[in-house]
């Protein structure tokens, strides 16, 4: 399949990674990024076709099957939007939106577009939440009462990614608590 990425940056480069180096089925044949020379350094690293700093010719681009959105999350609405448009099928990394109503237009538009759309969560069956789960369920840790999660990363290092107006608040729970329908804590 012939891959478009949204976004050259750590989230861009980590799914780039994945799609050519570890499936290597695919190919990412054109990459925007914002900044010219992001594009042009991700185009040589991952041997893309095509570089672009405008986001609807990265989506339009004739040989572009599928578009991988690894933008910052008040991006990722306008990117979903424009592959409706151009009806090209849509990954888009977490979160989807920033908020419920923002998820559920984009959610709306693929339906309406009749395009494929995925969700891209890189944790969730990660062996070290497979064996957590695996432990509370077969009782080796006990009668659970209560469980805490956090999930923390330093971020993207882009200009602007600590505004909070730009990013989602998103609260993560362990995979356990989710399944075992366990009370949490915050």
């Amino acid at each position: 399949m012939n891959i478009a990425m949204l976004g050259s940056g750590f989230i861009g480069r980590f799914y780039a990674e994945s799609i050519q180096g570890q499936r290597s089925k695919d190919s990412i044949v054109s990459v925007y990024s914002r900044r010219e020379e992001s594009a042009k350094k991700f185009a040589d690293d991952y041997q893309c076709s095509q570089w672009t700093t405008n986001m609807e010719e990265a989506i339009a681009n004739p040989d572009v099957e599928m578009v991988c959105i690894a933008l910052p999350n008040n991006k990722h609405e306008e990117a979903v939007l424009l592959c409706c448009k151009h009806k090209k099928a849509v990954i888009t990394t977490k979160p989807l939106g920033r908020n419920a109503e923002e998820a559920k237009r984009m959610l709306i538009a693929v339906e309406e577009a009749g395009i494929f759309n995925g969700y891209l969560e890189d944790l969730v069956y990660t062996p070290k939440f497979i064996k957590a789960i695996e432990s509370v369920k077969s009782g080796a840790l006990g009668r659970i009462l209560w469980a805490k999660s956090r999930e923390t990363h330093p971020g993207p290092t882009a200009i602007g990614f600590g505004i909070l107006s730009r990013q989602a608040v998103v609260v993560y729970w362990t995979l356990a608590a989710i399944a075992l329908k366990l009370p949490a804590a915050i």
